[in-house]
């Protein structure tokens, strides 16, 4: 049984503010963030983990730095950036919801067909087709734990993966430095073991 333990990055400056965060804009941890991921280092032990997986965007690589405490090799893989949300990105949500309040649901997440409006964006289906593909690399491995870095829309297409929901917008964001366990058989079929904790992993 392979197990994955995905962590969404600490907070940056543009999460705080209420803007569009996407792989187009890449910022490093604000102080809240790395207070964030400092708490959340105390409740793993890294050294119970085989690997280390990171998007390449800053934020998560700050946050799979503090939690690996230089133990592991950290390895990038541009599947686990971020959604780029095009023409939108780095924009005040509010703003484009003034705009655009069809793309957006009630919670104040972009709805699938925000591609058709904001130019050059990435399609949802897109996520899912490059996520859909590490976890079937992930599958191949041996019985391990491995900790996986990433981004709000990514875990909430992860577990849509594994959960096969019909809907996103079912699944709400996970807090910042919040973790989401997934585990894979040996027959490659997913279990989400449990969403979004920030302690007792």
């Amino acid at each position: 049984m392979v197990e994955l333990y995905i962590v969404r990055h600490g907070e940056t400056d543009t999460n705080f503010t209420g803007k569009i965060n996407g792989s187009a804009t890449d910022l490093n941890l604000n102080k809240t963030g790395r207070d964030q991921v400092n708490y959340l280092e105390k409740h793993l032990n890294i050294n119970d983990f085989d690997e280390v997986y990171a998007s390449p965007l800053k934020r998560a690589q700050e946050t799979a730095t503090i939690l690996n405490q230089g133990v592991h090799e950290i390895k990038t893989d541009a599947r686990l950036r971020e959604i780029n949300y095009g023409a939108w990105d780095g924009l005040v949500a509010a703003d484009v919801h003034e705009k655009f309040p069809k793309c957006f649901d009630e919670h104040g997440y972009l709805t699938e067909d925000y591609s058709d409006y904001s130019k050059d964006a990435e399609t949802y289906k897109s996520v899912i087709d490059r996520l859909q593909l590490f976890i079937n690399d992930m599958a191949k491995k041996d019985d391990e734990k491995i900790l996986v870095v990433c981004h709000g829309f990514v875990i909430r297409s992860f577990i849509q993966l594994v959960t096969q929901a019909q809907n996103i917008e079912d699944i709400l964001e996970p807090a910042n430095a919040g973790v989401s366990k997934v585990t894979i058989s040996k027959t490659g079929r997913t279990y989400l073991a449990y969403y979004n904790r920030l302690e007792n992993l």
